[in-house]
């Protein structure tokens, strides 16, 4: 269906305006977490979303909705959880941070070695 000029321009709008306020919103959370950093925060984004979605169970090849929500719940837990966690452990927040890291980091190492491990194995039964 055709729109008129007037119509689309409100949609546009719409979209423009809750993409700005998604973003503010981000920077808010990211921010209150105690992870925001003022000139590189924009090269986590990647790694979060990424190690986001492979906590919920994703694939290299596939991944779903549902895995995307869960991943999500289940990482800013992490955020939440881990500094708690190293303060009760090691009677030190900053060692849950670190264990914080070594997991994001690690979840996205061990699905790539996986996804080149089965690959190789797929090219060696051919």
């Amino acid at each position: 269906m055709w729109q008129t000029p007037l119509t689309f321009l409100r949609n546009a709008d719409s979209n423009i305006i809750s993409t700005v306020l998604a973003g503010w919103g981000q920077l808010i959370f990211v921010q209150n977490m105690g992870s925001f950093q003022t000139y590189g925060a924009h090269e986590q984004v990647g790694l979060y979303a990424g190690a986001a979605i492979l906590v919920g169970g994703a694939s290299i090849k596939k991944a779903t909705n549902g895995q995307a929500l869960l991943g999500c719940i289940l990482f800013h837990l992490l955020f939440i959880v881990a500094p708690s966690a190293g303060k009760n452990l090691f009677g030190d927040a900053a060692i849950g941070e670190y264990f914080r890291v070594f997991i994001s980091y690690g979840v996205i190492a061990l699905a790539l070695v996986m996804y080149a491990w089965g690959d190789n194995k797929k090219k060696k039964a051919k």
